[in-house]
């Protein structure tokens, strides 16, 4: 073979390979966009972290505004709906007053409870802003740990003995909640 053609060659497997590299985060990137719409459209929504009816992590969190300690332990004897939000997560700002609607659906038979690690300051300035009267707990990242919350809005439904009946990413409908109630 000559010098020509193996560097012809040569240089054919270079694109090749970039060719396929491509080609590959192509694929990629369409399996995200996929899996985000039908996480968008409600068709995947089970957050997966958690079995059905194992015990709820404990946690300890600040209530806002006041900063009282609040636990896992403060809510057994009721089911509780956890939502893990951000002020910076469109999804959890256009989710929250869907939670706020279950939680005045159940009246007193749910107890839910926001927890996010935005500032104390932002959280407060937010719901007065939006008109949010859930009540809202400060984490520094311990049950965002606990929780193992990688992707927001996180929602855990736990029954009044403490153990999980479901978790999911966001588009939690009150036929989820009902159930436990």
């Amino acid at each position: 073979m000559t010098e020509a053609k193996k560097k012809e060659q040569n240089g054919r497997q270079k694109i090749d390979g970039h060719v396929l590299l491509k080609r590959g985060f192509d694929i990629l990137l369409i399996g995200a966009m996929i899996y985000a719409a039908l996480m968008a459209f409600g068709v995947i929504r089970r957050g997966g972290h958690f079995a059905e009816g194992g015990t709820a992590p404990a946690f300890t969190v600040r209530a806002i505004p006041d900063g009282k300690e609040l636990k896992l332990a403060d809510f057994k004897g009721k089911p509780l709906l956890i939502n893990f939000f951000s002020t910076d997560c469109p999804s959890c700002r256009t989710e929250l007053p869907h939670i706020q609607e279950i939680s005045e659906q159940a009246g007193d038979r749910l107890e839910v409870l926001v927890i996010s690690n935005d500032a104390p300051a932002t959280l407060v300035a937010y719901l007065r802003q939006e008109s949010i009267t859930l009540p809202v707990a400060y984490d520094q990242g311990a049950a965002h740990r606990a929780y193992n919350v990688d992707t927001i809005p996180y929602l855990v439904v736990i029954d009044k003995e403490g153990h999980i009946q479901g978790d999911f990413v966001g588009g939690v409908k009150w036929s989820d909640v009902e159930p436990w109630l």
